[in-house]
């Protein structure tokens, strides 16, 4: 579904819901002034216009969160308070201006008599997230139901005929079975019993989450929570009074009480209006800034963004990449809760984009996270991409690492296998041919000629074969490194080593500098200067009056994140400048640190 469609929809909800609360009010209205008295607002015009703005109040709230949030029910809350706050008021003889529908609206009225606080308690519950996460806070809110709904409203009304007792102006109570007005009393102030106790119980929920809130949670939710424990007051005040009636409502309802729950209403309503303007506020904060950071176009930015925004310079942004959680830079972070620190996870559409890592209490109103997540969802999934590709470049290249090494681990074996094997078995054969020319006689020179020939190939063998296992890897890189491998190959080779790391490097960085080494010097006479500056090798190799190929070893620098360039001089000969990174995984692109050793 496309989101003008999903938009058409909700503004037919909308429209819907607004005719509907409309058309309840403008009727409502008119039971009102036909039975003036009657009514839980009294007879004065000013509690009629105060109703009639209550109600617009809470309708008009509803309409606009449900517009601005529309997978958030708390929307409906409001207008379901508003209808029921309109279906109060039908439990009196003015109903009877309904016509058609007066016995209708007057038997919904005496179901609903008393239902707004059990509604008002769900939006206070639900306020900001719409939903009511607490399982005992939902069975609390299902018992005020059955109380409210069915034991105030609905039994009494099984059991009580008005036209029967002086009403005769009152609509037909189409909910009667038989008249009882005993079993109407008795069951309605057993129910009110009950009423008083649940609003004690719900008192005390919304008392003890009050005092558990966070300073953070208590600025978000307070004013609500605080809003509700004393409507909540001002309904068991009423119970109380009204006992010995033996009924809620009518015209026996406390003028002070009315006003006082019509203010709590009102006040809702207020607080919710005001948590939308907060978070528009807020979301245009987090824009700003994700804007600003977007032109600038800096990796790692949408932390600097949001510790400005949310005032902690500490704040660490982390993202799930493979399993673990780190920044954009791929440094690890510890999502762990500790003293001081707490963190929350930013979920968009059910998948995890980043968790903040924070100071504690600072996000604990769900709003911020939501509106975090709305402002800088682009962002934060940018940089999560960015840290879930950069993890992929650099198993990559640790792959390529890893088969290097494999490759060398290899050809360190043959040349151990050529060594201990073959070339023991030659030296032996050479020992014996020279054991057995000793033992043979003078008068047998053509024997001698034939042993003397034959220790001349084996020598030669054991010769070729000593070069081809040095060829395959020199045993002087593994024991000496590179400068003394490079000092050894100067004695067979024309090389002159200008200058050479000291100490020890990884074992792979010196084998590719070896091996490059070598091929220059396998060209012609070569001079090499080779250092260490930072955290990077560099070699510099001059060959006299020879062209130098390295094709055979660029991508085997190229998986270390190296570089390697080959340059031809002017007067015939080559120079090829390599650059090997120290730290496995590093980018070529990486700048080295200002100090440097030689």
């Amino acid at each position: 579904m496309r989101a003008g469609e999903i938009r058409a929809i909700e503004a037919t909800w909308s429209f819907a819901a607004l005719a509907l609360v409309t058309s309840m009010a403008w009727l409502t209205m008119r039971v009102v002034a036909t039975s003036p008295g009657f009514s839980d607002s009294g007879e004065s015009i000013w509690s009629e216009v105060a109703l009639v703005c209550t109600v617009a109040l809470l309708a008009s709230v509803g309409i606009v969160h449900r517009i601005a949030r529309p997978a958030n029910p708390l929307g409906w809350l409001l207008i379901l308070v508003a209808s029921l706050l309109l279906a109060t008021e039908w439990d009196i003889p003015g109903a009877a201006a309904a016509e058609s529908l007066s016995a209708v609206m007057f038997s919904v009225g005496l179901l609903l008599t008393i239902a707004v606080p059990v509604a008002a308690m769900w939006a206070v519950l639900a306020f900001q997230s719409g939903r009511v996460d607490g399982r005992g806070e939902r069975y609390l809110l299902l018992a005020g139901a059955l109380v409210f709904v069915g034991a105030l409203g609905l039994a009494p009304a099984l059991f009580f005929d008005p036209q029967a007792h002086g009403c005769s102006d009152c609509p037909a109570n189409l909910l009667l079975v038989r008249d009882d007005p005993a079993v109407a009393a008795a069951s309605s102030r057993l129910a009110m019993i009950a009423a008083l106790a649940w609003t004690v119980v719900m008192m005390v929920v919304l008392l003890v989450g009050l005092v558990r809130m966070s300073a953070v949670s208590r600025r978000a939710h307070g004013a609500v929570a605080t809003i509700g424990f004393l409507y909540l007051l001002a309904v068991s005040a009423q119970l109380v009074l009204e006992f010995d009636h033996g009924f809620v409502g009518g015209s026996t309802t406390d003028p002070a009480l009315w006003w006082a729950q019509l203010a709590g209403l009102a006040a809702l309503g207020a607080a919710v209006a005001f948590s939308l303007l907060r978070s528009r506020a807020m979301r245009r904060s987090v824009a700003g800034l994700v804007v600003d950071l977007h032109q600038e176009a800096v990796a790692g930015g949408m932390r600097e963004a949001l510790a400005a925004w949310l005032h902690d310079p500490s704040l660490q942004v982390a993202y799930p990449v493979d399993g673990t959680y780190r920044d954009v830079d791929l440094d690890a972070v510890d999502v762990t809760a500790r003293p001081g620190r707490t963190t929350s996870r930013l979920v968009n559409d059910g998948d995890e984009i980043a968790v903040l890592v924070h100071r504690t209490g600072l996000l604990d109103n769900p709003d911020a996270v939501r509106e975090v997540v709305t402002a800088a969802r682009l962002g934060l999934e940018n940089e999560r991409l960015r840290a879930e590709g950069l993890a992929q470049v650099r198993a990559l290249a640790e792959s390529r690492v890893r088969v290097i090494e494999a490759g060398d681990r290899e050809r360190r074996r043959l040349e151990r296998d050529l060594h201990d094997g073959a070339q023991q078995r030659l030296v032996g054969l050479l020992l014996g041919l020279r054991l057995l020319r000793s033992s043979t006689r003078s008068d047998q020179p053509e024997l001698d000629r034939m042993l003397n020939e034959a220790e001349t190939e084996v020598q030669d063998a054991v010769r070729d074969l000593r070069q081809l296992a040095n060829g395959l890897f020199p045993n002087v890189l593994v024991t000496e490194g590179l400068a003394g491998a490079c000092g050894a190959l100067s004695e067979t080779a024309p090389l002159r080593m200008v200058a050479a790391p000291e100490g020890r490097l990884p074992a792979e960085v010196e084998t590719t500098a070896y091996l490059v080494i070598a091929t220059c010097a396998a060209r012609g006479p070569t001079t090499v200067r080779a250092t260490v500056e930072g955290s990077r090798l560099k070699v510099c190799a001059k060959v006299a009056r020879a062209r130098v190929g390295v094709a055979a070893l660029e991508d085997r620098v190229a998986a270390m994140g190296g570089r390697i360039a080959v340059t031809q001089e002017v007067d015939g000969g080559s120079r090829v400048d390599l650059e090997l990174p120290l730290a496995r995984g590093a980018s070529p692109d990486a700048e080295p640190p200002d100090r440097a050793r030689k």
